[in-house]
């Protein structure tokens, strides 16, 4: 932190804050009416406790006020006091009173950390001692850091003091917090809002440090100093700071930046992954995370970048436009496709802090979206194989239409009705294709047929369901089965959605009694995807189909 404390603004001119620098010569242009209490607030590292030792230099400076006795006597006709020029606010960091407070030796200037001193012992004995006359300056400036620190009955005491302060005395607040700063105390004092810095703003800061050390450095390479700042004055000079040792005397570069930040093959492995979940491809997401934790990189900043690809994305849809991070990669995501990458990456943020592998959240995250699809304002339904398309209007005839040209489903089908049950009571996918019939399971899945399909090409393929599965003679139902009548489900799921199959293998039964089968989840997010109503349609269909029986289907998580 060594070029902060040594380049921070000593002057209102060398504030980086445009609109901090103009509401201070403002207020500090009236030099008969400056307010007797400022409150500072905004994020930290923006040079708040700067900003106020340059108030508490620009009230007590001799040779300004010399230069203005001066010119107040000479009277020169037609000719007005200006008092918003730099010249007669500015500090001159020369005489004995701006030394002293650029040093921090002035007995008169008090910095105090309210976060070590916040009780009300500390603030009585300052109203004590805030009543005896400055020592050698014009002013006494208390300069109060992170004062939302202090206790109630601190800020009690402290109110009498702000109203009514003696003339010789002068208060500057400082906070990250002001919402937790009491109205009381908020309504006395002037309010400046130090706002996140731009790009630009850390720049100019830094090119002032990079001329003050003599350093070398690239443009580009400041500005991508800047975007790993996040809008912070300190956290760009101690990341410039480390460059400077890495660089050894050599040229700061874009290259040295990214090889010991990894900015640009963070920014790279943002876009492989997104790519990656635009093709659903669950194994390369998994990958990329994997070899981002190989590499040592804090996988929490690669989620707040994939955030803010996000959030890029989002601003494009609206139509907004900006200097954006991502700018070259050209897919638009769907606003619904937004909207859950969103709720799934906030999520997974959350669930790192208590995560026994930081990764695992995100891991989790990228496989939920993989296997689930994001339903737009139309009610098609895509089919993983095939590329087939089924609406609400034309599921069964689609369906029939794609059997039908299956040799292997119109051989089962023609079979089916000759050939006599054997007495194993095993039960296996083949036997329920041959006695069931493609044709009639599709519509059962589907509904009935529209067309093309005539009652005696039904009744030819058809069985009665009632026989499918071979329960035992003694009406137990043995865990054999339950297994045999698990695997033909997922089975014949796999004719409705590829993917709803894959997510049943990872679930089991918990019970089944006949009339009801409760099925259990490892994951939530394999619960809420058999939820769907879609979904449990086909559970349902599908039961019936294996056992002749209307079945009722809960889903729940696994404890």
């Amino acid at each position: 932190m060594v070029f902060y404390r040594k380049y921070r603004s000593q002057t209102i001119n060398e504030l980086d804050s445009e609109s901090v620098r103009e509401a201070l010569l403002s207020v500090l242009s009236k030099q008969d009416n400056v307010p007797h209490a400022f409150l500072f607030t905004g994020p930290k590292g923006l040079g708040k406790t700067s900003a106020a030792r340059i108030i508490a230099k620009a009230v007590n400076c001799e040779k300004k006020s010399k230069v203005k006795s001066q010119k107040s006597k000479l009277q020169i006709k037609n000719q007005k006091l200006d008092n918003a020029t730099g010249d007669q606010i500015e500090p001159c960091n020369e005489c004995e009173q701006c030394k002293s407070i650029t040093n921090g030796t002035n007995m008169d200037i008090l910095e105090i950390d309210a976060a070590s001193n916040r009780g009300i012992d500390e603030i009585r004995d300052l109203r004590e001692k805030i009543r005896l006359s400055p020592i050698s300056a014009k002013k006494k400036v208390y300069i109060i850091d992170e004062v939302h620190m202090l206790t109630t009955e601190a800020f009690n005491a402290l109110l009498k003091t702000l109203e009514e302060p003696p003339a010789h005395a002068m208060f500057v607040l400082c906070t990250t917090e002001p919402h937790k700063v009491p109205a009381t105390i908020l309504s006395r004092c002037f309010h400046i809002q130090f706002k996140l810095a731009t790009e630009d703003e850390i720049v100019r800061s830094l090119k002032r440090i990079v001329e003050g050390e003599k350093l070398q450095a690239d443009t580009d390479a400041l500005y991508m100093i800047a975007r790993m700042a996040e809008g912070g004055f300190r956290d760009s000079a101690k990341i410039l700071e480390e460059l400077s040792l890495f660089a050894r005397g050599q040229k700061i570069t874009t290259e040295l930046v990214d090889g010991a930040y990894k900015v640009l093959s963070i920014k790279n492995q943002v876009l492989a992954i997104f790519d990656a979940l635009v093709k659903k491809d669950m194994k390369a997401g998994l990958l990329i995370i994997d070899g981002l934790i190989k590499q040592g990189i804090d996988i929490k900043f690669f989620l707040q970048q994939m955030m803010e690809f996000l959030h890029e994305k989002l601003l494009e849809q609206a139509g907004i436009k900006k200097n954006f991070q991502f700018s070259i990669f050209s897919f638009q995501f769907k606003k619904e496709e937004i909207k859950l990458l969103f709720e799934l990456f906030s999520r997974a943020y959350v669930e790192m802090k208590t995560a026994v592998l930081p990764q695992l959240p995100l891991e989790l995250a990228i496989i939920e979206y993989a296997m689930r699809d994001v339903q737009g304002d139309s009610d098609k339904t895509e089919l993983n194989e095939g590329n087939l398309s089924f609406t609400k209007d034309s599921n069964f005839a689609k369906a029939s239409t794609y059997v039908k040209a299956s040799s292997f489903a119109k051989a089962t089908a023609d079979k089916s009705a000759d050939k006599p049950e054997g007495k194993d009571n095993k039960v296996t996918v083949a036997k329920l294709r041959k006695q069931a019939g493609t044709i009639t399971k599709i519509k059962a899945l589907y509904g009935s047929p529209k067309a093309n399909i005539s009652e005696n090409d039904t009744k030819k393929t058809a069985e009665p369901a009632i026989g499918l599965m071979h329960a035992p003679t003694n009406g137990e139902v043995t865990p054999e089965w339950i297994e045999a009548f698990w695997r033909s489900i997922i089975s014949e799921m796999k004719q409705f959605n590829h993917t709803i199959a894959g997510v049943l293998r990872g679930c089991s039964i918990r019970s089944y009694d006949g009339k009801q089968l409760v099925i259990e989840a490892a994951y939530k997010f394999h619960k809420e995807r058999l939820d769907t109503p879609k979904v449990r349609e086909a559970l349902r269909n599908t039961c019936k189909v294996l056992t002749g029986k209307d079945v009722k289907i809960e889903v729940e998580l696994r404890k």
